[in-house]
This record gives C-alpha cells, sequence and structure tokens, in this order.
C-alpha cells in the first residue's frame, strides 16, 4: 500500500495532473459522442447503470431490452473508452490530493495516504465495467444478483469519487486559508 501512495506521491506534478485531467476529458467527450451517436440515436436513448447512482434488475432489463442484443454490442465497443477512463480521472483526483497535501504539510507523508481513494474510484469504476459488460454480453440471459452487486459497486464508485473531490476542494481551501493566513502575518 505504501509503495503506491509513493509512487502516487512522486509522480504528483503539474504535468502528470493536467496530462490526467486533460486524458479525461478527452476519453468523456469521444465516449459521450460515439455512445449517443452510434447506439442511443440508433437503437434508442437510455441511461446505462455506470451512468446512475444505483438500479435495479428490472430498470436494467428495461434498458437493455430497449437496445437489444445488436446495441448493446455497440454500445460495448463505443465504450470501451471506458476502460482506460478510470484510470485517468482517479489518478487526476490522486495526483491532485498528493499534490496540495505535499504543499500543506511538507513533512506529514502519512497524509498523502488520501490519494488512495483516488485510486479506490478507479478500482471500483473497473468492478462496475466488468460486471455490467458481463450482463450485456450474456444478455438476455441477465443475473439479477450480478446487477445487484453491481448497482452497490456503482454507488461505492459514486461515494468514493465525489469524497475524493471533496478531499480535493477542502485541501484546496486549506491552501487558500493558509496562504490567505501568511499575507497578513507577513504584512503585520
Amino acid at each position: 500500500m505504501d509503495r503506491i501512495v509513493m509512487f502516487v506521491d512522486n509522480h504528483s506534478t503539474a504535468r502528470n495532473l493536467i496530462l490526467a485531467i486533460v486524458s479525461s476529458a478527452i476519453i468523456v467527450t469521444i465516449m459521450g459522442i460515439t455512445t449517443q451517436s452510434l447506439v442511443y440515436d440508433i437503437y434508442g436513448d437510455v441511461t446505462m447503470p455506470d451512468t446512475r447512482f444505483v438500479y435495479s434488475y428490472s430498470e436494467i432489463l428495461e434498458v437493455f431490452n430497449t437496445l437489444g442484443s445488436e446495441g448493446l454490442g455497440v454500445w460495448l465497443l463505443a465504450h470501451s473508452l471506458d476502460f482506460i477512463f478510470p484510470l485517468t480521472y482517479s489518478f487526476a483526483i490522486a495526483f491532485a490530493i498528493s499534490m496540495i497535501a505535499k504543499k500543506l504539510y511538507p513533512e506529514r507523508t502519512s497524509f498523502r495516504r488520501l490519494n488512495l481513494i483516488g485510486l479506490l474510484g478507479g478500482v471500483a469504476d473497473y468492478i462496475e465495467n466488468v460486471l455490467v459488460a458481463s450482463q450485456a454480453l450474456s444478455y438476455p440471459n441477465l443475473s439479477p444478483q450480478i446487477i445487484q452487486f453491481a448497482s452497490i459497486v456503482t454507488t461505492l464508485k459514486w461515494i468514493i469519487i465525489m469524497v475524493g473531490f471533496g478531499i480535493v476542494f477542502a485541501l484546496l481551501i486549506a491552501l487558500a486559508i493558509g496562504k490567505a493566513l501568511n499575507r497578513s502575518s507577513f504584512n503585520s
């Protein structure tokens, strides 16, 4: 675990953060455009599981029935970049946490373990992607248990991602307050 924390910490540079953010933006844009034009405009406009906070077997069955086997196959192809996307956004969150934590608490390396939260979001996203893809590939023979588990993982993914962004936001506020206090004490 510490090796992962140190790897992220050692690679937490402005360049890597910008690269991760730009890569995430490009990937999500491409996925959105291709999914809309190749899937939803042709097979039916639906809300797929990975964009929801929670879902049920009956909701997924309805979505999959709307798309059908062919639509699901095209969706899997258009959505294949979602096996790269978690890597980019999770490292963006982890890099941001590490960079800000280094500035706020240069002597407290243990505080940088918070960067694992960003990576955990990506891991949850990968698990979700595999579970949803397994059901898309097995359509119409869906497993209520796998869909229920996928929904739990999806909810965890969103919670972890929100916590990660919350930590980045809180650290940025702490950094801004610290800089403001340093300026006011310097001017006194």
